[in-house]
């Protein structure tokens, strides 16, 4: 028995024909479970929904669109409209400020060069380097709990990019363990800044080094090429989430279903 929330009567609701709705028994209110939902207003079964979700906890390089069309028996349109949808809530769990040790990098996603047309190369080679039409992302893990950060920060970030993502993410006073790079100068003034400088060879300094999140970025890095081939600028925020949470729940796999659904609202 449920409380009616337009009669107020303690009643039952029964399952409406062909509707994906529940009606009262005593008023006839309507109620719809999957309203303003990923699920709102879609044709797909939930059971397809739900085996989707599923496929996306499973895999450990995440799984192609095609892939989802070939099982589910999909077009293709819905199977990469599904697979988005279940990226956005598979990413939509926001943290507290890090602490700690944490370790702060970039990296760069996009073809390479020596793989590009010539006439392309020849552009890029005018240009300067192969880091043209690259997208940057930026990545903070807390090397203590397994916490993972990421955002797409542009083509060439610089050191007015990435500082405000690092003070609204990592508490000041943290420890944080970054490369060479110029855009992190002037960290020392809030965080006791660690230095490792890869372009004189140095990998590790004491017992601080940027391992953690180059081994994050190791498998960003195979998700896309080896699942997805190419994934553009537009859309790269969802696959990076989503390799966020099967990164940080990756010890809690049983529960990493369960942990999305209660994400649906």
């Amino acid at each position: 028995m449920k409380i009616c929330p337009d009669c107020l009567n303690e009643t039952t609701f029964n399952r409406v024909s062909h509707r994906r709705s529940y009606q009262c028994q005593c008023c006839g209110y309507q109620v719809y479970p999957t309203a303003n939902t990923i699920f709102h207003k879609t044709t797909t079964p939930l059971t397809s929904w739900f085996y989707a979700i599923y496929l996306h906890t499973i895999t450990r390089n995440g799984i192609a669109a095609k892939s989802l069309e070939r099982q589910l028996s999909v077009c293709y349109k819905t199977a990469l409209r599904m697979a988005h949808l279940i990226k956005i809530l598979m990413a939509s769990n926001e943290g507290v400020k890090m602490n700690g040790i944490v370790e702060i990098d970039e990296t760069y996603i996009g073809g390479q060069t020596r793989n590009k047309h010539a006439w392309q190369r020849k552009i890029l080679n005018a240009n300067g380097t192969g880091q043209i039409n690259k997208i940057g992302v930026m990545g903070i893990v807390n090397r203590e709990t397994g916490e993972v950060y990421t955002r797409v920060v542009g083509s060439a970030p610089t050191g007015r990019d990435l500082k405000p993502i690092i003070y609204q993410n990592v508490e000041q006073g943290a420890t944080v363990v970054t490369d060479g790079f110029g855009g992190y100068a002037g960290l020392k003034k809030d965080y006791d800044h660690v230095i490792v400088n890869h372009e004189k060879g140095e990998y590790v300094t004491g017992s601080y080094h940027t391992n953690t999140i180059e081994g994050y970025w190791a498998i960003l890095k195979r998700q896309i090429k080896g699942t997805h081939i190419h994934v553009s600028k537009q859309h790269l925020q969802k696959y990076i989430g989503e390799v966020t949470f099967r990164y940080e729940h990756r010890k809690r796999q049983d529960e990493m279903v369960e942990i999305i659904l209660n994400r649906v609202s």
